[in-house]
């Protein structure tokens, strides 16, 4: 049918056609054309129960400010922190979509940057974290999200700081500290660094030791103990960061490729692995720190790399003399890149 078409009905015909229609099928008649939306409107309005409301603001805050607007004004005035599935609101809604018009709609009108959702009890400013969205999250600490709030359950915790840290969104771990964000503060993988040396993400392990984040701490090295995962449980950052491959357990029985014994030499480090280990080390991370857990569980180690216990501190022994022959080229590549950043 043509709009023509629609233009030439009636108003009275189009009112005893509208009850018969269900709200969607209304709603997308109305958006044919003008003349039918002006004639169903007063109708459509109608049936919207504070119930519906509810619904459409979860949907409206996605992409649909106009509609947004509407719901939150008289006569619905639906609440911003009405909740839909697990308590999501709809300013997890617009934050999660990345939707900024929406999101100063909802908080114009008090939604709560705080409200959680989910048994992990995500906040708005942990999904924009997610999305790197730093437009997102700056608006959200603007309007009083709480910085060092966490999210998580069953043994995983971690902050919007951490989060960023190990996802290697440095504007974000940049805005995050900025606004007073706890770099020591832990969670499941130790502080903000001990998450940023698990991800491997070196842009950031560099910005946060020049912050004077501590290269000395442990790190537990698995989110859940649950099911007996493999000795050791925790160790320093320079441990973590030598990606030593773990002793075999129950769950992860050692099995040699092909029945044929295959050694891991862990030699020559690749880049990544050399500059991390060399950043810790000359921030203060010491091979005896690492060197504790080694040695603890020296056996257990060598078997799974299927050497003997003096080749294998032979191997050990080479990572560290690489990692420090890297120290000066990693300095000064880290000097050229914060002069680069203040030039910008």
């Amino acid at each position: 049918m043509t709009k023509a078409y629609f233009n030439e009905l009636p108003p009275e015909l189009i009112l005893q056609l509208s009850p018969s229609l269900p709200i969607a099928s209304l709603n997308a008649l109305g958006l044919t054309c003008r003349r039918l939306h002006q004639t169903i409107q007063p109708d459509l309005e109608a049936r919207i129960t504070p119930e519906l409301a509810r619904e459409l603001l979860l949907w409206a805050a996605e992409s649909k400010p106009h509609i947004l607007t509407k719901l939150l004004s008289t006569p619905h005035s639906v609440h911003p922190n009405s909740w839909g599935l697990w308590w999501k609101t709809p300013l997890h809604v617009a934050a999660k979509a990345g939707n900024l018009e929406t999101a100063r709609l909802l908080l114009d009108t008090g939604a709560s940057p705080a409200a959680q959702w989910d048994q992990d009890e995500y906040q708005p400013l942990h999904l924009a974290v997610e999305n790197n969205d730093v437009a997102m999250a700056t608006l959200l600490l603007d309007r009083g999200a709480p910085i060092d709030d966490s999210f998580g359950c069953d043994g995983g915790c971690e902050t919007a700081l951490q989060n960023a840290c190990w996802m290697g969104h440095l504007e974000l771990v940049k805005l995050l500290l900025g606004r007073g964000a706890a770099l020591e503060r832990r969670g499941h993988y130790g502080t903000a660094l001990g998450f940023a040396v698990h991800g491997r993400s070196l842009d950031v392990v560099r910005f946060l030791l020049a912050q004077g984040a501590d290269a000395t701490v442990k790190k537990p090295l698995y989110v859940l103990l649950v099911g007996g995962p493999p000795l050791p449980h925790s160790g320093s950052l320079l441990y973590s960061a030598m990606g030593l491959r773990p002793p075999a357990s129950e769950r992860r029985p050692f099995r040699p490729r092909n029945g044929e014994p295959v050694k891991w030499v862990g030699l020559p480090l690749s880049e990544e692995k050399k500059k991390l280990m060399a950043l810790l080390m000359a921030h203060g991370a010491t091979k005896d720190g690492a060197m504790k857990t080694i040695s603890k569980h020296l056996a257990a180690l060598a078997e799974v790399a299927q050497h003997t216990e003096e080749e294998y501190l032979d191997v050990i022994a080479g990572m560290f003399k690489e990692a420090e022959d890297a120290i000066p080229e990693v300095l000064k590549a880290g000097a050229f890149s914060e002069t680069s950043v203040l030039r910008r």
